[in-house]
C-alpha cells in the first residue's frame, strides 16, 4: 500500500523538530510495509524542493513563506496563502499522477487537509483527514471556518487527537487517534529529588509561556533552588528573556532555544515537574512525553489537559494565565511529590495507547477500511 501524506509541518532540514512528530509517523508507516509519499510546503529557502529522507520521498512545494512557519505569523496574509493553496494543489495532483498512491492522509485540516481533501476528490483517491490543535484555533475565522467545513465533507474519514475536539459540529463523528510518542521516553528514570522544572513548547503566544515566567519569582521565594529549564524558540524568545531580566530571575531560568528530539530525553532525566501553559491545545504531544518519562506534570485546566491528568492524584491542573496559581501547583509539584508508584502506573497505561508502533497500525486498520 502506498499513502501520501499532506501535512503543514514536516521536519525543514537536518535537525529541525517542526512537525518531527508526522516524521515519527511516516518512518512507523514505513516499518509496518507502507510506502510513504510526503508532501508538505517549503519554508527555507535552504529546504530542499526534494529529498530521501529514511526512505520516505519528501516533495516540497513553494510559496512565498517569508521563511516563517505559519503559526508563527500573527495574522494569516491573504496573497501568500491564495498562493500556497494553488502551489500545494498542483504539486498534490502531480504527485497523485506520478505515484499513484491508494489512500492520502491530510494533517492539519488547515491549509493541508483541504488541498489533500480537494485533491483527492477531483482525482478519486480516498482522503483521510487529521484534525490536529492548531485547526481548532484557526478554522473560527472568518471564511476558515466554511473551508474547514468543505475539507472535512470531502474527506472519506476524518480522525482527531482529542476527544474535546469532537464538539466541533462537522467533527462529531471523528474518530479518536491519539499522537504518538517514541518508546525511548518510556526508558527516562526521572530524577525525583530535582528542583528543575522542564518547558518544551514553542514561545508562541498561544503557549503562553509569559505566565510561567511571571510565576518564577513566586515559585523562587518558597523554593530557592528551583531551576526552570526552557527548551524552545519562537516569536517572543527575546520578549521573555527581557521578562526575566527585568523580574531579576535570570539565574533561575535557562534559555536553551531550540533543541533537538533525541537531547529531550536527557533534559527529562535532569528533571522531576513538566509544565504546559498552553491556553489552547489538541492532545500535546510534548505533554504525552512528559508522561511516559514519569515526569510530573503540571498543565493548565483546559478539557484536553483534563482527560490526560487527574489533578493532585496524578498531576497538577492551574487555571489559564493566572500565575498565582501555576506557581501554587509547581510549589505543591516540587515539594508535597505524587507518589512514584503513581507516576510508573500512569506510564504503564499509556504504554500500549500511544506508541507510535500502536498509532501506526491503527492508521493502516483505516486505510485498509476505506479501500475495501
Amino acid at each position: 500500500m502506498k499513502v501520501l501524506i499532506i501535512t503543514t509541518s514536516y521536519p525543514d532540514y537536518e535537525g529541525s523538530n517542526r512537525g518531527i512528530f508526522i516524521k515519527r509517523l511516516c518512518l512507523e508507516l514505513k516499518k509496518q510495509g507502507i510506502v510513504v509519499v510526503v508532501l508538505t510546503p517549503r519554508i527555507f529557502r535552504h529546504s530542499p524542493c526534494f529529498e530521501e529522507d529514511s526512505g520516505i520521498s519528501v516533495h516540497r512545494f513553494r510559496f512565498p513563506s517569508t521563511e516563517t512557519p505559519l503559526n508563527r505569523m500573527e495574522a494569516i496574509p491573504m496573497i501568500p496563502m491564495l498562493i500556497y493553496m494553488i502551489s500545494g494543489f498542483f504539486k498534490a495532483v502531480r504527485i497523485i499522477l506520478k505515484e499513484k498512491p491508494d489512500v492520502i492522509h491530510g494533517n492539519w485540516i488547515v491549509p493541508t487537509g483541504l488541498i489533500a481533501a480537494v485533491a483527492g476528490f477531483l482525482m478519486h483517491v480516498p482522503v483521510i483527514n487529521t484534525a490536529r490543535g492548531m485547526d481548532m484555533r484557526i478554522s473560527e475565522r472568518g471564511p476558515v471556518r466554511h473551508l474547514f467545513d468543505l475539507a472535512v465533507r470531502l474527506s472519506s474519514r476524518v480522525t482527531v487527537v482529542s476527544e474535546a475536539m469532537k464538539t466541533r459540529a462537522s467533527l462529531k463523528d471523528a474518530e479518536v487517534f491519539s499522537s504518538g510518542v517514541d518508546e525511548r521516553f518510556f526508558e527516562i528514570s526521572p530524577d525525583y529529588t530535582s528542583k528543575t522544572v522542564l518547558y518544551t513548547r514553542s514561545l508562541e503566544p498561544v503557549y503562553d509561556a509569559q505566565t510561567l515566567i511571571k510565576c518564577i519569582p513566586l515559585v523562587v521565594e518558597k523554593v530557592p533552588g528551583a531551576r526552570f529549564i526552557i527548551a524552545g524558540t519562537g516569536s517572543q524568545e527575546s520578549q521573555l528573556k527581557d521578562l526575566a531580566q527585568s523580574l531579576d530571575i535570570s539565574k533561575h531560568v535557562e534559555f536553551l532555544g531550540l533543541v533537538p528530539n533525541q537531547d529531550i530525553l536527557s533534559l527529562m532525566e535532569k528533571a522531576s515537574v513538566y509544565v504546559s501553559t498552553a491556553t489552547a491545545d489538541g492532545t500535546s504531544i510534548a505533554l504525552l512525553e512528559a508522561m511516559a518519562a514519569g515526569l510530573i506534570p503540571v498543565a493548565t485546566d483546559i478539557e484536553t489537559n483534563r482527560k490526560l491528568i487527574r489533578h493532585e492524584k496524578d498531576g497538577f491542573l492551574f487555571q489559564p494565565r493566572d500565575e498565582k496559581d501555576l506557581a501554587d501547583n509547581l510549589f505543591n509539584a516540587l515539594t508535597a511529590k505524587i507518589p512514584e508508584g503513581t507516576l510508573e502506573e500512569k506510564k504503564s497505561g499509556l504504554k500500549d495507547t500511544i506508541y507510535w508502533s500502536t498509532i501506526a497500525k491503527n492508521f493502516i486498520a483505516l486505510y485498509t477500511q476505506i479501500l475495501e
